[in-house]
């Protein structure tokens, strides 16, 4: 089992969780001055297994998130909230000191969002409030991604067109908007949350945002498929790269998991070359075998 920190369904009531919730974020908000920012954020991509990563990490005794939920969203749909309410979702300083004192190490305190990766402006965000803090991503092989990412949002209601129609409707879907995002800090765009079906797969440009910004030390590239295949393995890496002592008795359930056909031939005919350029890219800034698709 994961343990008491995993995320899961919630047994209340849908109201009577959501006001819970709400009241708990905001009675952290009396005390912020005494709770930590975030010392990692699992940044994405999208339908890579970034909900499965963070609920490995929550099973270490020294890991933390956020209340009741793997994201705050406080980069993307909620900046426009404050620091302090920020600071309200995490745990207090005087908790976190007494784990380090007691177990040796200093505790991982986290939260995630796939569209952290995608934005182009949230890197910049994240680094002007968090300079320290360490980035995990989760890259799966690009077409595979937006298959599985148009699927997910068919599902969410958000998506009417089939798979075809919507990948040839992206460029027009997307034209002009990150010129809106980057133009309106307050500016949300739905085509570019929900949309972007092969422009997210595109990884060189959204990895060099933060290399440039945290530095190659501070960022962390895992593997989709690694992480499906060897999760134990994945996660040593993980909590290697957070400084953390590593687990063991772990189970590893996929969470988010949806059954699909595989790429075909003729898909990968008609859309394949869109990743060449950005796979190019990865080759020369990751090192060899980081990515088993690439």
């Amino acid at each position: 089992m994961i343990g008491r920190k995993a995320l899961g369904k919630s047994p209340l009531p849908e109201p009577v969780r959501d006001l819970w919730v709400w009241g708990n974020r905001n009675v952290g908000r009396l005390d912020a001055d005494k709770r930590v920012l975030p010392n990692f954020l699992v940044c994405g991509t999208q339908r890579g297994g970034t909900t499965s990563l963070f609920i490995y990490l929550l099973a270490h005794d020294l890991v933390f998130g956020p209340r009741n939920a793997k994201g705050v969203h406080y980069f993307d749909t909620n900046f426009d909230h404050t620091e302090s309410w920020y600071r309200g979702n995490f745990p207090r300083r005087s908790r976190l000191d007494e784990l380090e004192e007691a177990h040796g190490a200093k505790p991982a305190v986290g939260e995630g969002a796939p569209y952290y990766l995608y934005s182009p402006v949230i890197p910049n965000r994240i680094h002007e409030l968090m300079p320290d803090c360490r980035i995990l991503t989760v890259l799966r092989e690009p077409l595979d991604r937006a298959m599985s990412h148009h699927n997910h949002e068919v599902k969410r209601g958000f998506e009417t067109l089939s798979m075809t129609e919507a990948f040839d409707a992206e460029p027009e879907r997307l034209a002009g908007e990150v010129d809106k995002i980057i133009a309106d800090p307050t500016y949300v765009s739905a085509p570019h949350i929900h949309h972007a079906y092969l422009d997210r797969g595109r990884y060189a440009d959204q990895l060099e945002r933060y290399f440039d910004l945290f530095g190659r030390d501070q960022v962390l590239v895992l593997d989709s498929a690694q992480l499906k295949s060897d999760p134990e393995a994945a996660v040593r890496r993980a909590t290697d790269f957070l400084g953390l002592p590593p687990m063991s008795g772990v189970d590893y359930p996929l969470y988010n998991k949806r059954d699909r056909d595989p790429v075909s031939p003729e898909l990968r005919e008609r859309y394949g070359s869109a990743f060449d350029e950005s796979n190019e890219r990865l080759r020369e800034l990751l090192e060899p075998g980081t990515l088993s698709w690439l």
